[in-house]
């Protein structure tokens, strides 16, 4: 019975360790059995051709499924764009994704090189105007996060 409860702390602290590692983190369910990996929070901003909002919403809305099952499977989750008029007069877009997969680089090749992807960039690149020095959404830091 004492190996047995000393495999238990044994097994409780290598998953601490792992834990506190970054190389995964306790499932948001707050089951320690289900581990879950490092999720990449990625926000991004561009500017939009206010001539084309109506367009470029349609595009967007909930009905049209575009290319969201290609980045499902491509590791990219949660994704959301946000859209505002600033006091310049000008509209920008917000966007905002989290990937749960393990190879970033490799992932974006492979969204960059479906056709429904490259199609669906042809329609809305247009549309959007890259900020000063950008050929496309500018990445923005994450400077904080509260889980």
């Amino acid at each position: 019975m004492k190996s047995l409860s000393g495999i238990v702390v044994l097994l409780s602290l290598l998953t601490f360790i792992s834990c506190l590692s970054g190389n995964q983190q306790i499932n948001k369910s707050g089951d320690e059995n289900k581990m879950e990996p490092d999720i990449k929070r990625v926000g991004m901003v561009i500017k939009i051709d206010s001539s084309r909002i109506k367009e470029y919403l349609k595009l967007h809305a909930d009905s049209n499924p575009g290319v969201r099952d290609l980045l499902s499977k491509y590791h990219i989750k949660n994704f959301s764009i946000f859209l505002t008029k600033l006091d310049d007069g000008n509209y920008y877009e917000f966007g905002y994704y989290e990937y749960t997969g393990t190879n970033y680089e490799s992932d974006m090749a492979g969204l960059d090189a479906e056709p429904r992807n490259k199609e669906w960039l042809k329609i809305c690149d247009p549309m959007q105007i890259p900020l000063k020095g950008e050929k496309t959404w500018k990445k923005m830091e994450q400077i904080y996060f509260n889980r």
